[in-house]
């Protein structure tokens, strides 16, 4: 195993009672009761029964003290029968859930777990210090999902030579020390001379604060006045609102209804909501829309 990739001591084998609450691959929601197997300064090693996507976000909270905090899915550690062990790191930097001194990082070990990666889909580099759950998690899979600014997604991310093609590499670093990255990723809408929809990611950013976003693949259906009834693939859900792709160019503030998730020929409950922004995918040919949810 080469030296950057040696395990660190700020890893805790320890089993903690909590409670998962989210939604699987398909989109249902679920709340499991289940443990820990591994404790970090950063997150944790998590045993479920589902089946999770990385970069998906969960609730995750201490039976033992009923305390709880907001975790994003690294990516899959390994699995045994139907349990699957999961990488999950705190959305909150400064959130200390565990009580546990972890020995800090030594210098060494800071430069070990720099690391060039790129991007498999349009081949940019990034030089990322990785969190040791990432350093776990890109071991186990040989790569890493990460969100992409380019690709505007998700995609896989694995070692580039520093003398490969792609883009010119740049410092980012994953850990919770620095800003979200899925947030970064939001706050990047098209070109638009109104100012108003320059500060619409501003007001997003409040919201995520508010409501956990749990990814999901499922479809939904947009209902509005100018499109009629335009059936989508939703990417997030929280409790204020959702994410789509769509081929429609929708326009922010635009009043609408909505159904996810949704399947022809069932009963749907549409929801009253508001286009929030709109961001053009020019790769897809598509746009990505936000949708909060109007207060009852």
């Amino acid at each position: 195993m080469p030296p950057e990739y040696l395990r660190r001591s700020n890893r805790i084998a320890r089993e903690i009672a909590i409670l998962l609450v989210g939604s699987d691959m398909e989109g249902k929601v679920f709340s499991e009761q289940t443990k820990t197997v591994l404790l970090s300064r950063h997150g944790a090693g998590i045993v479920s029964q589902y089946v999770l996507s990385a970069e998906q976000e969960l609730i995750l909270r201490r039976l033992d003290t009923d305390k709880e905090a907001e975790v994003r899915v690294v990516g899959q550690l390994g699995s045994h029968g139907e349990s699957h062990t999961y990488g999950v790191a705190f959305l909150d930097a400064e959130l200390d859930l565990w009580g546990v001194d972890f020995p800090s990082m030594t210098d060494s070990e800071k430069e070990a777990s720099r690391v060039l990666l790129q991007c498999s889909s349009c081949k940019v580099r990034e030089m990322i210090q990785q969190s040791d759950l990432e350093s776990d998690v890109y071991l186990v899979n040989e790569g890493i999902v990460r969100s992409c600014k380019r690709c505007g997604s998700s995609t896989i991310w694995k070692r580039a030579s520093e003398d490969g093609g792609g883009e010119p590499a740049r410092l980012e670093t994953t850990l919770p020390e620095a800003e979200e990255r899925a947030e970064s990723i939001e706050t990047l809408p098209a070109a638009s001379p109104d100012p108003a929809a320059a500060a619409q990611p501003a007001a997003r950013t409040e919201n995520r604060r508010k409501h956990v976003r749990t990814k999901v693949n499922f479809k939904a259906c947009i209902r509005s006045y100018a499109f009629g009834d335009d059936i989508v693939r939703c990417e997030d859900i929280s409790r204020g609102g959702l994410r789509f792709k769509s081929r429609k160019e929708y326009v922010a503030k635009t009043e609408i209804e909505v159904a996810a998730p949704y399947a022809p020929g069932t009963p749907d409950i549409f929801i009253r909501g508001h286009i929030v922004y709109v961001v053009e995918l020019k790769q897809e040919r598509r746009f990505r829309c936000g949708v909060c949810y109007a207060r009852s």
